[in-house]
């Protein structure tokens, strides 16, 4: 009798622990719906109330939150505090995300030794899923290149960069492609690059796009190709890279594998020149000279009226 007693109270137990971790689930699936949603405030209703109760990827979302000002007004403090939280079990995300906010220097005082320690613990967390391991690799390949917090290393970068790419990480691609483009400890391979910036282009990486399309415009590595040249600027410029934006314009304004078109030209160079481009900056006042003031002004609207395009990535 004492044992059948004894085994239903664990029975009980575990009951109660299962409803309790399912409620605890269900919090958190709401959580996403509601944020996926935009509905901020809701989403960080949900985080707290799990939060609270130890749950480190609920702690991790409280952070996001507080980091980009969603559901709550912006507060890196807030999200260091509860990053750390997260972290201290275990989180790669958190880990990850208190490694770029010491490298930015966001809520603490830029520390890139500091970043590097917590990119190495993501990167070496055996929890970690797929994704944000190879961010935590990249974001590690990125500091030997810059010589940040480490010697700079072009030969660890690529090794980083690498590991990070097998795991299809787009940004890792364009960086190990950069790295092979311009022979940075290893020998010069073209081939390689346009493989490597093709892989993350497709994927939508602005940076590759923009890359791949420079080798197709000047032939580099591949036969000069405007019109591929021209789809690629495109979409990195619709994603709002100056570079490419004001690349876009250059060929709308010389009809290298597009029709010439003036207008598109001059608003191409608006949207480079508001980010600093000096380059478009100066084709602006060129076109000024030789452009009438009603394709300027619908110029400047087609401007006015652009807005980027956001990829996320994700698993």
């Amino acid at each position: 009798m004492i044992r059948r007693l004894y085994l239903f109270a664990v029975y009980t137990t575990l009951l109660l622990l299962c409803i309790h971790l399912q409620v605890l689930a269900d919090s958190l699936s709401d959580a996403k719906i509601a944020y996926d949603l935009g509905h901020y405030d809701e989403s960080i209703r949900l985080l707290t109330i799990v939060a609270e109760q130890g749950n480190a990827d609920a702690q991790c979302g409280i952070a996001i939150m507080y980091e980009h000002g969603r559901g709550v007004s912006q507060d890196y403090n807030k999200a260091i505090e509860w990053y750390r939280k997260a972290a201290s079990q275990g989180n790669a995300v958190a880990e990850n995300n208190l490694g770029y906010l010491y490298y930015i220097g966001y809520g603490v005082n830029q520390d890139y030794k500091q970043a590097f320690e917590w990119y190495n613990t993501a990167a070496e967390n055996v929890n970690a899923r797929n994704w944000v391991k190879s961010m935590a690799l990249c974001n590690l390949g990125n500091m030997y290149f810059n010589g940040q917090g480490v010697v700079r290393n072009y030969s660890k970068a690529k090794e980083y960069y690498q590991k990070a790419s097998d795991r299809n990480n787009p940004f890792a691609q364009n960086n190990l492609g950069f790295i092979y483009e311009h022979g940075l400890g290893v020998k010069r391979d073209y081939n390689q690059a346009m493989l490597l910036y093709r892989k993350a282009a497709e994927k939508g990486n602005a940076f590759a796009e923009q890359n791949l399309a420079v080798m197709c415009e000047t032939g580099r590595g591949i036969m000069q190709k405007y019109d591929e040249a021209f789809q690629w600027y495109s979409k990195s410029a619709l994603q709002g890279s100056p570079f490419a934006q004001y690349k876009l314009g250059r060929i709308y304004e010389r009809g290298l594998g597009v029709n010439k078109d003036l207008i598109e030209a001059y608003k191409w160079y608006v949207l480079a020149s508001a980010h600093g481009d000096k380059p478009a900056e100066e084709n602006l006042k060129r076109l000024q000279t030789i452009m009438t003031t009603s394709q300027i002004d619908e110029a400047k609207q087609r401007a006015k009226s652009f807005v980027p395009k956001v990829l996320e990535y994700h698993e």
